[in-house]
C-alpha cells in the first residue's frame, strides 16, 4: 500500500493555511498529479509515496503538503484526472464513425486498465479513495449503458448487460496480458468483432454529460 514515511508536516495550522493558499489550477499541483499518475503506472501501488511522487516530480517532498491535505488527496486528484479523461474519450468514441467498436477499444485500452487496476488497489484500505472511485464508475457505467441502449437496434439484448459483459472481458485480457496469460485472447477479440461487424447502429443521438 502507499506509504507516506511520516513526511507530512506536524503543524495543522500551518497545513491548513497552505492549503487555503494553493491555487487548484497551480502548475506544480499538476506536477505532483502528473508525478502520481507516473509512479502508479510504472511502479505501482505499492511504491506510491510523498518522497517517490516529489523525486518524480522534481520537487521536495513537504511542498507536496501545501496543495494537498493528505495522500489520499492525491491520489483522489489521479482519479478526478482519469475520470476527465476517460469521459473525453467517451464523447470522441460517440462521434466516431464506429461508436460502438470505439467504445469497445476504450474499455480494452491496456495503459487505462493498468492505471484503473493499481487504483483499485489502493482503494481497498482506503475508504474515502474507494467511495471516490465506485461513485465515478457509477456515473460512467449508466453512461455507458445509455449509450449503448441508443445505439443498438430494436430487439437487441439488454445494454446493462453487454456494457458489463464488454467491460469484464477487457479487464480480463488486461490483467492476464500484464503476467504473459495471453491464451484465447485473440479468440476472444474475434468473436468481439465479429458481433460488431454484425450490428447495425440505430444512429439515435446519443449525449455524454458531464458529472
Amino acid at each position: 500500500m502507499f506509504k507516506t514515511n511520516g513526511e507530512q508536516p506536524g503543524d495543522p495550522a500551518e497545513r491548513g493555511h497552505g492549503r487555503r493558499m494553493a491555487v487548484e489550477g497551480s502548475a506544480i499541483r499538476s506536477q505532483f498529479v502528473d508525478a502520481a499518475e507516473a509512479v502508479l503506472a510504472e511502479h505501482g501501488a505499492g511504491a506510491l509515496s510523498a518522497r517517490k511522487v516529489a523525486a518524480q516530480a522534481g520537487l521536495k517532498p513537504q511542498l507536496l503538503y501545501y496543495y494537498f491535505r493528505t495522500m489520499d488527496d492525491l491520489v483522489l486528484a489521479v482519479v478526478e484526472r482519469v475520470n476527465d479523461r476517460r469521459l473525453t474519450r467517451f464523447v470522441d468514441a460517440l462521434t466516431s464513425p464506429e461508436p460502438l467498436r470505439a467504445l469497445w477499444e476504450q474499455m480494452a485500452d491496456p495503459g487505462s486498465a493498468r492505471l484503473a487496476a493499481q487504483l483499485t488497489t489502493i482503494a481497498n484500505d482506503r475508504p474515502s479513495i474507494s467511495a471516490g472511485i465506485v461513485s465515478s464508475a457509477r456515473q460512467f457505467r449508466a453512461l455507458q449503458t445509455e449509450a449503448v441502449r441508443r445505439l443498438l437496434p430494436p430487439g437487441s439484448p439488454s445494454a446493462e448487460g453487454i456494457v458489463m459483459i464488454a467491460a469484464s472481458l477487457a479487464r480480463t485480457m488486461v490483467n492476464e496480458s500484464a503476467l504473459g496469460l495471453t491464451e484465447g485472447h485473440a479468440e476472444a477479440r474475434a468473436i468481439v468483432e465479429q458481433v460488431l461487424g454484425g450490428l447495425k447502429v440505430a444512429g439515435e443521438p446519443v449525449r455524454a454529460e458531464a458529472r
